[in-house]
């Protein structure tokens, strides 16, 4: 996660509270500023929203939601790299996605050798959009790439994404069957509720900086075991003192300081610094009550988030080739081949995630509906499907997936310093830059180790 020197001299005594991919990699970082860590997380397990479970006899591991990361996902890789997971995850060179409307099928890749303009050739080939909306698009995406997102202005940030598209001459096929591809699993949201700037920023740093950066990278293990479990061995190798299983009732405070930390069973945790990696929805529960209706903190309160159904099938034959595909026609948005994800053997069956993001529709539904839509569907899409027979299927709600980029949400994005000198925020809620993905967790719990160093 790369080394600083250490701040200040003994070792400070640090609580990290929350064992998400935020709180590990602040956990981490505080190692190396020479800090003796305690992590606290109410789970048995570590990873917070990218894990996985175990299910059924055979023990099958399956992930709560299929997450992917891009190769712009630069601190995220770092951590893969810093836990020595980074060969449980597979990145290719460059994008390569296939995407089907009303049964055609058509493929986004990017040409090595154009650099920014990879995607280019088969934006021009690309037939879900007619040659009036490819240039139009083409103008759109310039008009992104030249748009200054440091310049100290409200407005990119105040107007949706859509509105910014159609300001930009974009139609409304074209944001559906291209803009809205992106969007929807990145910010898990539709364009008309995301912010402009928040679109922008993923049209400029994963999309238009290069092929490398537009690469969609994909887990061959569980999420577990790609993220919580090789993080808890090195944090533990390194002296971290896990408890895992601990909720926290509450952030005591001395002399406008944090002083330790109370568990559920009574246990207290001295403390010369904190850190809270804890979703928003939880933070003013731990803090007093003076603190939490403070404006820096009570801001919070006005983020929202947005969930992801994961439906999960298992065929009794293989009815799909490809990795990953996107349909734009259905209700279906993306399904994954988790046997040629996980290179498992695909005699005996198939397993299929399809993931649903933005996914109100669906989150109250009840589960046996769900599995009768979507494997209807599936027949639908995938003729293969028809002969073939569902010996398994489960389905995976998380209401609370994501924190929604919504016009006017950075506002409500605090940093990592608090007013409190001693307490810190991690969480891919806090104020990073980036969406909420996981490589804005690992970038919020950087940056707080960081601060911690720096005011300490």
């Amino acid at each position: 996660m790369g080394d600083k020197p250490v701040a200040g001299g003994s070792a400070k005594k640090v609580v990290v509270l929350g064992g998400g991919l935020a709180g590990l990699s602040a956990a981490l970082r505080l190692l190396d500023h020479g800090c003796k860590v305690t992590l606290v997380e109410k789970r048995p397990f570590l990873g917070g929203r990218a894990y996985s479970f175990r299910d059924g006899p055979e023990g099958i591991e399956i992930d709560n939601g299929q997450h992917v990361f891009l190769g712009c996902f630069t601190f995220y890789r770092e951590f893969l790299e810093a836990t020595g997971a980074i060969d449980k995850a597979y990145l290719p060179h460059s994008l390569r996605t296939e995407v089907v409307l009303n049964g055609r099928s058509a493929v986004l890749s990017s040409s090595p050798l154009l650099g920014k303009l990879h995607l280019l050739p088969s934006l021009l080939r690309y037939p879900h959009i007619d040659l009036k909306d490819k240039l139009l698009a083409l103008y759109g995406l310039l008009a992104a790439k030249l748009t200054n997102r440091s310049k100290p202005t409200a407005s990119l940030d105040d107007e949706s994404g859509y509105d910014w598209l159609k300001r930009h001459h974009q139609t409304d096929r074209t944001i559906a069957n291209l803009w809205n591809l992106f969007i929807l699993p990145s910010l898990n949201d539709d364009l008309r509720d995301v912010s402009a700037d928040m679109m922008l920023m993923v049209f400029q740093e994963a999309l238009m900086k290069g092929p490398a950066e537009a690469a969609i990278g994909l887990s061959r293990v569980g999420l577990t075991s790609l993220n919580g479990d090789p993080a808890r061995t090195l944090l533990e190798e390194k002296g971290t003192r896990m408890m895992l299983g601990k909720t926290v009732r509450s952030v005591r405070f001395d002399d406008g300081r944090v002083s330790g930390v109370e568990l559920s069973d009574g246990e207290t945790l001295e403390a010369d610094a904190c850190v809270s990696a804890l979703p928003f929805q939880v933070l003013a529960q731990v803090l007093p009550d003076e603190i939490a209706k403070d404006q820096f903190f009570s801001s919070a309160s006005a983020l929202s988030s947005s969930p992801i159904v994961g439906i999960h099938l298992w065929y009794d034959a293989a009815i799909m080739d490809q990795d990953f595909v996107a349909f734009l026609d259905s209700p279906v948005q993306w399904v994954f081949n988790k046997n040629r994800i996980q290179e498992a053997d695909e005699s005996s069956g198939q397993y299929i995630c399809i993931s649903l993001s933005g996914a109100w529709r669906h989150i109250d539904t009840p589960k046996e509906e769900l599995i009768d839509t979507f494997t209807q569907e599936m027949r639908r899409l995938f003729p293969r499907a028809k002969s073939a027979r569902v010996e398994k299927s489960l389905v995976v709600k998380e209401r609370d997936a994501t924190f929604r980029s919504t016009p006017g949400a950075s506002k409500h994005r605090p940093p990592q310093t608090t007013p409190i000198p001693n307490l810190f925020l991690a969480g891919e809620w806090t104020n990073t830059g980036w969406p909420s993905t996981m490589e804005g967790a690992v970038r919020s719990g950087v940056f707080a180790a960081d601060a911690l160093a720096d005011r300490n």
